[in-house]
């Protein structure tokens, strides 16, 4: 009962004997705090640090000096406890299930325990990445490689929860490509109940109106999804990313990072230090450069590879995970997610008679004439305008063809900016297409080509804008023309709801398109042809008004037909909601980048069997190149790779677009075939073409590009022998003696012959032997099944328990939030402190669904996925953000509800709860037992149950949620909470007479002491499962720190700090201190 004073009857322990230990719990200022350290400063004066444990303050560290902040000692002793007078002892099993929630689950807990939370259809496949980070014993991270349109965001959403439940994700950033942010905050939102606030321009703004001047944006909040672009502006935003710590950091696009010294590769770097977890996310995370590619995998671990050009695949395959479209464990299960993929049709436009005289004018001044018919170039021996100089001037030839395969206005923007480099600029009036033809008076030799082809692209300008009002329609530029038919043919026109993308590589082509096209497709007033033809992705749009037209495209109420798009969408955007439908106005020469474009709408989610078309451009001309040379070719080989191994980097030489190009391009150079050139795109080309198909005989930096890392874990300290390496401080031109053709052969010894101490670790963390642990194939992965973890609860589902306490908090504290219930879906007025827990979702969408002052709420699955449905299918929708939610395992609803229910119960007070005596004939104690690590969260979690406390030994059981087997029934240290009369499927009933708590009182301390007792042999199982490996760990690192490098000082030292980050990092999670016990209620038998 509370003292005259109107305190709670916490008693302070007196001091005398020292200071508290690590694990006792002390009261400061009204708040909870578990000990991590103290010391005495001078006789009976302690300095205490602890880390936050009540709501307000969870997680922060702070330090208090014993005669200023007079610390009052809670001991579990001295809790009262209090009659539970609630209807059904609702009020008792709401704290229980509140506490339950609330404590993070045990550091060694490797089973996933929010999966069914999650607004998915569950695929084994997407929770895998989260099974595999959650193996690692120091950080959970890891490389996502998974090829295009498998759903890494959904896996890193599983991912995020899982650490969430951990209490590892208080603190997260996603680092996005800018297209990608709405799209990404989206997801998280709706499928995994993640609040993330954008910080984009707009978010920014909004921040500095809130935010006092000076201070850190990123201290404000804790969960943003922020640009990558954003935070290279290195002067704004590095100090501030240096003053915060995250608990997780997920880069998507990684790939972007792989070079040294650039903005986002240092952003990158700071980041890895600044947190625990590291996700980063690509579908071609390996650009083909040996060293640079390890570099990425140093930002995961830095003692991950020995040797940066030669690294070994059990030195990888601990932090990467990659499967393809044809891996079995994906195929398996994404047979009713994903259409199979269509056709790739190329589509031949013949050359108008314009067309035709570029392309002899390329042919003969630029590419040799009749020399280049098969493909040669004669730039070599000088017949052409002009011997090209070094660097890749020489390979400008073959840019200025495909400025013109592109479109007419591409290759007058290449010339003039060609001129203008040679010192011939263009006078005003005559740099536009629509100026007067500039003539070749005076000139010579390439500057009168050049002005040749500025007054041909002037005049296709001219005839097809004339030709626009004809009813035979454009001729002039025939793939205009083709373009036209093919649109009509799917079915693009006014009037259908047929959506298509096309993509080109110039930004002048999609603006000219973005004029053209919609007349032709029979738009003709120009409200209609700005509402059905969009363009994204040409240099002129914002990051949100691209953002917005995703949004846009995705829904079906909206007008947008065709979108028109650069190369920027060709990564990360999802295109495939609406649209099965894709174009290649002009085509890469690049395997990866038509891959890339291709899985816009190729993708997880798409229900049409996608089709991809390709707008080939072809010439009568003798001696000229055209889009049947290369385009073509290249689009049959990356549709016949992906067929066959799922992702065309499984087979490319390089594994950058832009390199691919100008490897193609130099291959035309010197000489080579187009056949033979498009095909030195891939290692093995002739291994796809034979009848024996794709072997396994591969090095590994090709294996990296097919199916990587699904044979386990990979964790065991211990596994590499002798030299750990040490190259992370070299500097970018350490490596210039590397090229990527170095000898990798003997890799493939290394992969195909493990390391016995590798299978073993594989065999204890999978619970499967090996007796061979190379990186299997796609036939023979076997990734086991998904460890699972399920949850002690008091209610059947969360349905139950949100309605519980809503009703609780309805009259507890009085108050009528006019809650409507129908079937599985809940509506309510939401509460000011629910509103602010909200403040982080986009201002639109709060205002579109009046969410700040009345939420619309579901627990039914299939309602969930209907309002998602509706969103993008609904005439009506505004955007893509659902009218109802659903409430997943981690909802903010969920969070709410949880922290008023602790709120209302006093500090150091536990709940009695009549329950019948035939189940339980004496009283039972519920107790609570957490070892902890140096940043407070639990090691070892221990739920008990304790009876038999009139004896002397005491009872102590294990508590479970429900009895599996004969052997868990049978077993004397478990008991079920059904066992026990408080079943949570069923109600419990009401009170059977009056309680007497007083009488139970003085059996609080043997029940505390028999679960201090009980917690020893806890404290034996968090030593197995964390602390001998961190140990183990953190004698490796003392090895590495070690590890003599002749000549590599400056490497040394990098190492050195290295090595000092992660034993701290690894002493800071293993256990320490007394194990923090509680009182959490009582079971007595009815009278």
């Amino acid at each position: 009962m509370p003292d005259a004073t109107g305190e709670p009857p916490h008693r302070s322990v007196d001091l005398a004997d020292g200071p508290p230990p690590a694990g006792t719990v002390i009261e400061v200022r009204d708040e909870e705090w578990l000990v991590r350290k103290s010391r005495e400063v001078r006789p009976e004066e302690f300095l205490i640090k602890a880390v936050g444990a009540s709501e307000l303050v969870r997680g922060h560290e702070a330090v208090f000096l014993s005669s200023l902040d007079r610390p009052k000692v809670l001991r579990p002793e001295d809790t009262e406890l209090v009659a539970d007078p609630s209807p059904g002892f609702r009020r008792g099993r709401l704290l229980l299930e509140a506490v339950l929630r609330k404590t993070p689950l045990a550091q060694g807990e490797r089973g996933l325990a929010v999966t069914d939370g999650y607004l998915l259809d569950r695929m084994d496949y997407q929770l895998r990445p989260a099974a595999k980070a959650l193996a690692n014993p120091l950080r959970p991270r890891l490389l996502i490689g998974d090829v295009v349109g498998l759903g890494k965001t959904l896996e890193i959403g599983a991912l995020l929860g899982e650490l969430i439940r951990r209490g590892r994700g208080e603190r997260i950033m996603v680092v996005t490509p800018a297209a990608v942010l709405e799209q990404f905050q989206h997801e998280m939102w709706t499928r995994f109940s993640i609040p993330l606030v954008r910080l984009d321009s707009a978010g920014i703004a909004r921040i500095e109106r809130k935010v006092p001047a000076g201070r850190n944006p990123f201290t404000y909040y804790q969960r943003v999804i922020v640009s990558i672009d954003m935070l290279r502006n290195r002067s704004r935003y590095e100090k501030w990313l240096k003053d915060v710590r995250w608990d997780a950091v997920v880069i998507d696009e990684s790939h972007n990072l792989i070079n040294k010294g650039t903005d986002r590769r240092r952003v990158a770097e700071l980041l890895s230090r600044q947190t625990d977890a590291l996700i980063l996310a690509s579908a071609t995370p390996h650009n083909g450069d040996m060293p640079a590619f390890t570099g990425l995998i140093r930002l995961l671990d830095p003692m991950a590879v020995k040797d940066p050009k030669k690294p070994k695949a059990e030195e990888l395959r601990h932090v990467m995970l990659r499967r393809t479209k044809a891996s079995r464990e994906v195929k398996e299960q994404l047979a009713d997610h994903w259409a199979p993929r269509g056709d790739s049709f190329p589509v031949r436009c013949a050359a108008s008679g314009l067309e035709e005289q570029v392309f002899a004018e390329i042919a003969e001044q630029w590419l040799g004439g009749e020399q280049a018919k098969d493909g040669a170039a004669a730039l070599a021996d000088g017949t052409a305008v002009r011997k090209r100089g070094k660097g890749s001037d020489h390979l400008f030839p073959y840019v200025l063809l495909k400025s013109f395969l592109s479109s007419h206005r591409a290759l007058f923007a290449t010339v003039r900016s060609r001129l203008t480099e040679h010192g011939t600029k263009l006078p005003k009036g005559q740099d536009k297409i629509d100026g007067p033809d500039t003539g070749t008076q005076g000139a010579v030799g390439e500057v009168a080509s050049l002005l040749r082809l500025a007054d041909l692209a002037r005049a296709i300008e001219r005839a097809t804008l004339d030709e626009l009002d004809s009813p035979a329609g454009p001729s002039t530029a025939s793939k205009l023309a083709g373009l036209v038919a093919e649109l009509r043919r799917i079915g693009v026109r006014a009037g259908s709801p047929t959506r298509a993308v096309v993509f080109s590589e110039r930004h002048e082509t999609l603006k000219w398109l973005g004029r053209v096209l919609p007349p032709l497709l029979g738009w003709k007033n120009d409200k209609d042809a700005t509402a059905a033809v969009r363009t994204m992705f040409s240099g002129s749009a914002s990051d949100a008004q691209q953002q917005e037209l995703v949004d846009e495209f995705a829904r079906a109420g909206t007008d947008v037909r065709v979108l028109l798009t650069g190369d920027g969408a060709s990564e990360g955007v999802n295109l495939h909601r609406q649209c099965h439908h894709l174009l290649h106005w002009d085509l890469p020469w690049s395997l990866i980048r038509v891959e890339q474009r291709n899985g816009r709408i190729d993708r997880y989610g798409q229900v049409h069997k996608p089709e991809f078309r390709a707008m080939l451009l072809t010439t009568a001309s003798p001696g000229a190149l055209d889009d049947t040379t290369v385009a073509e070719k290249v689009l049959a080989r990356e549709h016949k790779v992906h067929s066959i191994l799922g992702a065309v980097e499984a087979a490319t030489v390089e594994n950058d677009w832009e390199l691919e190009e100008k490897r193609l391009m130099e291959a035309l150079f010197q000489g080579e075939a187009p056949e033979q050139a498009v095909a030195a795109l891939e290692t093995a080309p002739e291994a796809l073409d034979s009848e024996s198909g794709w072997t396994a005989d591969r090095p590994v930096e090709q294996r990296l590009y097919g199916e990587f890392g699904t044979d386990g874990p990979g964790y065991g300290f211990g596994e590499s022998e002798g030299d750990f390496g040490g190259f992370d401080g070299l500097g970018e031109g350490d490596f210039d003696d590397f090229t990527p053709q170095d000898d990798y052969g003997d890799l493939l010894d290394e992969l195909d012959t493990p390391s016995t101490s590798t299978a073993r670790h594989q065999s204890e963390h999978t619970g499967e032997g090996s007796d061979d642990a190379a990186p299997p194939t796609t036939d023979d992965a076997d990734t086991g099944p998904i460890p699972l973890h399920r949850e002690l609860r008091l209610f059947p589902d969360r349905s139950s328990y949100v309605m519980a306490g809503l009703d609780e908090l309805a009259d507890v504290e009085a108050f009528r939030l006019d809650t409507a219930v129908d079937g599985e879906d809940l509506s309510f007025r939401t509460p000011e402190d629910l509103a602010d827990r909200l403040d982080v979702l986009p201002p639109g969408y709060l205002r579109e669904q009046n969410i700040t002052a009345r939420m619309k709420l579901t627990f039914s699955r299939e309602n969930g996925a209907d309002a998602l449905k509706r969103a993008r299918e609904s005439k009506g929708s505004m955007s893509l953000w659902p009218d109802v939610h659903y409430v997943g395992e981690l909802h903010p609803v969920i969070e709410w509800i949880t922290d008023k229910v602790l709120v209302q119960f006093g500090r150091r007070q536990a709940l009695v709860l009549q329950v019948d005596r035939e189940r339980v004939p004496e009283p039972v104690f519920l107790m609570q037992g957490v070892w902890s690590n140096a940043e407070g969260r639990p090691t070892a979690v221990g739920w008990l149950a304790v009876d038999r406390l009139s004896g002397d030994t005491p009872r102590v059981r294990h508590l479970i949620r429900e009895t599996q087997d004969q052997e868990q029934a049978a077993d004397p240290d478990l008991v079920s909470l059904a066992e026990l009369g408080i079943d949570p499927d069923k109600p419990m009933d009401d009170h059977f007479g009056p309680s007497d708590p007083t009488a139970l009182q003085s059996l609080v301390p043997a029940a505390v002491e028999a679960t201090r007792q009980a917690m020893g042999s806890l404290r034996v199982v968090a030593d197995a499962r964390v602390d001998a490996p961190l140990r183990t760990y953190e004698t490796e690192v003392e090895q590495w720190r070690q590890e003599e490098l002749p000549g590599m000082g400056s490497s040394r030292e990098h190492r050195a700090t290295e090595a000092d980050l992660l034993r701290e990092t690894a002493e800071r999670l293993r256990t320490t201190g007394d194990p923090m016990i509680r009182v959490l209620a009582v079971l007595e038998p009815s009278s």
